[in-house]
């Protein structure tokens, strides 16, 4: 008996963090505008787990003058308010770790080693 109670928590556990995990990666797809105080910079992340960033606005209007890397969702930490989504962007020259707080349908709140930041969605017309 308490095999089948422990198995069935089990699965109920896996299925709620496997649909939060596709929640947070449909709503990361996208792009963003980095809230930078010296610069303005923009992020895309695509489905296939590829992002593209772009140093300021000029590059992003061109779509040049990018770095491109990969992105993955690797935890979610269960928070009181508000779930924290542990992302890793693998681009040159090093990986990055950020801690992604949605604070809105359009706005997150970013924590990495440097500080924190904001991102913005980019409404497309």
């Amino acid at each position: 008996m308490r095999f089948i109670l422990f198995f069935l928590s089990l699965i109920l556990s896996i299925r709620c963090t496997n649909e939060k995990s596709n929640k947070f990666k449909s709503y990361l797809v996208g792009e963003w505008r980095i809230d930078n105080p010296t610069l303005q910079s923009f992020i895309r992340f695509e489905e296939n787990g590829k992002t593209t960033y772009y140093f300021n606005r000029y590059s992003y209007q061109l779509d040049s003058l990018a770095q491109i890397g990969k992105w993955s969702l690797d935890e979610i930490r269960k928070g009181r308010e508000i779930d924290t989504f542990i992302v890793t962007i693998d681009k040159q020259p090093k990986k990055t770790v950020f801690r992604f707080l949605p604070l809105d349908k359009n706005r997150i709140k970013v924590i990495d080693e440097g500080g924190q930041t904001f991102f913005t969605r980019i409404e497309k017309n």
